[in-house]
């Protein structure tokens, strides 16, 4: 039922119940310590009244000789004067107070006393205790009120940066991604607002490579289907002499179109990869080992110096998943190597961590490129990655299947020096192997 009411209703709810539980608290203490301490004082009171009348009483009894009416006319003379009821060896309703009379320590009667008007209290008692709970009530009043204000004070103060907040989200939700907000309040709220424009940044930035990644995979698409449609209208028109170049160059750009799927399908498998990875106790050394083995032939090709660095440490994960993770870092090494340039894999231990690192001497990627190198479709130089047969899809296969074993993936590069790939897999202790 609170959570449909707004902020400023419910801290009014919380402050004002805060109040009346103060000022009840106060009230009940009050009550529980003060008036039985009234009560016992008027008790004390009445109980000295009867002792003074007593001796009263045992003063009149000498004078008169004992108790003869004149003796009882007198003794109510002056308890009418100290505003007292009493009765000679005999009881009267409560509240009452009695004393034995003693003359010569010979006990001559017993007097009992209450107060005229039937109470207690004195007036004057009475009035304090009602004043007491009148100024309870008012206290509790002016309580309500004052948290009532400072409840509404507090709730503006509070409700004011989190309905910019709420306005900024709404601009997002209904697809403007532009949208900010500026943070203000306390700490809490100003951080809620700065993961508020985080938040739209990353979304803004992921639209953007939404955009450029259909427009990419379009491009990519357009190109070969563009190319055969070509050839195939000339192989219509009979305008193709030569009918197997022809034919080679539809099956180019066939195979083009493969490779593409292919990487798309690749790139799917990744993004599930618990369905699709079986994790054994392994070396990372002879998965590195294996796939420099395979691509060694290119470096020599492309003429680009090729070493290893391996030093066995265990793992548990999917060989040929890792595989596929140390063949994407080597071809792309590779790709970006001028000639006479030169590749390093190096696999080892660190601080608890199985590490596999792919370091070249090749163009390197721009700092402000660096935090995109694992978006799908992403391209530093298009043209350049055209050029080359990628598609922009090699590393973000590798971002995820690094994220499927429990590891991390980091890069280091600068323009015209290099890159640096580093893997990072929980190493298993070398008796677990």
């Amino acid at each position: 039922m609170l959570g449909r009411l707004g902020l400023r209703t419910r801290l009014a709810i919380a402050f004002v119940s805060v109040a009346v539980l103060a000022v009840g608290f106060a009230t009940f203490l009050s009550n529980r310590g003060l008036h039985p301490r009234v009560t016992a004082s008027a008790e004390g009171r009445l109980e000295r009244s009867a002792e003074h009348f007593a001796d009263v009483a045992a003063a009149v009894y000498r004078e008169e000789g004992g108790w003869t009416p004149q003796a009882k006319r007198t003794l109510g003379h002056l308890a009418l004067l100290d505003g007292l009821r009493f009765r000679l060896d005999g009881a009267l309703p409560e509240p009452a107070a009695s004393a034995p009379v003693l003359v010569s320590d010979r006990r001559v009667g017993t007097i009992a006393v209450a107060p005229a008007g039937g109470g207690l209290l004195t007036p004057e008692e009475e009035h304090l205790r009602s004043s007491v709970n009148r100024l309870h009530l008012a206290a509790g009043a002016a309580s309500v009120v004052a948290a009532l204000l400072l409840a509404f004070l507090l709730a503006e103060t509070l409700s004011r940066p989190l309905r910019r907040i709420r306005d900024a989200a709404q601009q997002i939700e209904e697809g403007d991604l532009t949208a900010r907000v500026e943070p203000s309040g306390d700490s809490e709220m100003r951080a809620v607002g700065h993961a508020l424009n985080r938040l739209a940044e990353t979304l803004e930035h992921e639209e953007e490579i939404r955009k450029a990644s259909v427009a990419d995979l379009a491009h990519e698409v357009r190109t070969p289907v563009s190319a055969l449609l070509s050839r195939i209208e000339a192989a219509q028109d009979g305008v193709l002499a030569d009918e197997a170049a022809n034919l080679e160059a539809m099956h180019a750009e066939t195979l083009r179109l493969a490779r593409l799927l292919d990487d798309l399908a690749r790139l799917a498998e990744a993004e599930q990869p618990g369905l699709l990875i079986e994790k054994r106790v392994l070396d990372l050394a002879e998965v590195g080992l294996r796939e420099a083995d395979a691509l060694g032939p290119l470096f020599a090709t492309k003429g680009v110096a090729f070493a290893t660095e391996l030093e066995p440490v265990a793992v548990r994960g999917d060989a040929h998943r890792l595989g596929q993770v140390t063949s994407n870092l080597l071809s792309n090494a590779l790709r970006y190597t001028a000639l006479g340039g030169r590749v390093d894999l190096r696999v080892g231990r660190e601080d608890g961590w199985a590490v596999l690192e792919v370091a070249d001497t090749g163009v390197g990627i721009a700092p402000e490129d660096l935090k995109h190198v694992f978006t799908r479709f992403w391209r530093g130089e298009k043209s350049r990655s055209r050029a080359t047969g990628g598609a922009g899809i090699g590393l973000a296969i590798v971002h995820e299947l690094v994220r499927a074993h429990d590891g991390r993936i980091d890069v280091e590069s600068r323009p015209g020096t290099g890159s640096t790939f580093r893997v990072s897999l929980p190493a298993l202790d070398a008796r677990a192997s």
